[in-house]
């Protein structure tokens, strides 16, 4: 399913996964089924994260931070994942059922919920949810997307620059994270 909906074929997936097709079909109905069910599995980890985020007692901050640093790992374990999620933005979401998107919807939720509470303490300043999550996320599909991309052609265009790993890209975007939600309390200075 690395190849998305419309790349995957199914009597390559059942020999890929050692299965007999018709099982295929007899659990999940279509390769449609099938689909679906790999999405919600693949999502299950971020959604089992925001529980026990939920849980923890941690401050806004501490919350976003620990969600996002789930969702990198959880792009490293899985790196079809990536792929995948970039090929259904792409196709404008066409293969995703509700429970699917109502996964998505559930993530986004918790970013929402977070950042209001931030913002009402005063530790935020107000930013709309869906660019946050998209400021944050955007990056860290392309960079697990694109390592073959950089790992081919940034030695040889530059050979002096070394290739950043996961936790520098990780890193880097937790430090966004911070800089982007902390209250302001006046304008910065444009230089000219």
């Amino acid at each position: 399913m690395e190849a998305g909906f419309s790349g995957s074929r199914v009597d390559e997936i059942a020999r890929r996964a050692h299965a007999n097709k018709a099982m295929i079909y007899y659990h999940f109905g279509s390769k449609l089924g099938l689909y679906r069910a790999v999405l919600l599995r693949l999502f299950r980890g971020v959604l089992d994260e925001i529980d026990r985020l939920k849980e923890s007692g941690g401050g806004p901050e501490a919350r976003l931070r620990g969600l996002y640093t789930r969702i990198a790992k959880h792009f490293e374990e899985k790196p079809a994942l990536p792929h995948i999620v970039l090929r259904e933005i792409l196709a404008g979401g066409k293969s995703m059922d509700t429970e699917a998107a109502r996964t998505l919807g559930q993530i986004l939720g918790f970013v929402r919920e977070t950042l209001e509470e931030g913002t009402k303490t005063g530790a935020f300043r107000g930013v709309h949810p869906l660019l946050f999550h998209l400021t944050m996320l955007g990056p860290m599909l392309l960079h697990f997307a694109g390592t073959p991309f950089r790992e081919r052609l940034l030695p040889q265009q530059m050979p002096g620059l070394p290739l950043p790993g996961n936790d520098d890209m990780l890193a880097h975007l937790l430090e966004v994270l911070g800089h982007s939600l902390s209250p302001a309390t006046t304008e910065p200075a444009i230089q000219t």
